[in-house]
């Protein structure tokens, strides 16, 4: 399995948008998390992760998403993340439980509002 990731960031207002795509996994989940938190600046109210080009999620990249809410959360910021309907990882971030501490939407507009 290739572990490729690609991301790209954007500001939207008061929003810092970064799109993941590819596979996300303990060979490159220590890359995706220092790419992430140096790209947020102090003065963001959230951070929305725009999962719906990711392909694979592992145990590693599940941590990693719960690590950056915590992060977040102690600067007084928010992780928003995006997983369109359908997507098979919509199931497995309910399973995790995830949802417990980023909230889920299905479009980018309503993460980003």
């Amino acid at each position: 399995m290739s572990t490729a990731a690609d991301i790209t960031v954007e500001r939207s207002g008061a929003v810092l948008v970064s799109h993941l795509r590819g596979e996300i996994d303990m060979n490159n989940a220590a890359f995706v998390r220092e790419e992430l938190t140096s790209a947020v600046p102090n003065d963001v109210e959230a951070v929305v992760l725009d999962l719906g080009g990711v392909r694979y999620l592992d145990s590693a990249a599940i941590e990693l998403l719960f690590e950056l809410a915590r992060r977040l959360g102690r600067r007084r910021q928010q992780l928003r993340l995006v997983v369109p309907e359908g997507s098979p990882l919509g199931r497995l971030l309910t399973l995790t439980e995830v949802g417990s501490v980023a909230p889920i939407h299905a479009t980018l507009e309503e993460a980003v509002e």
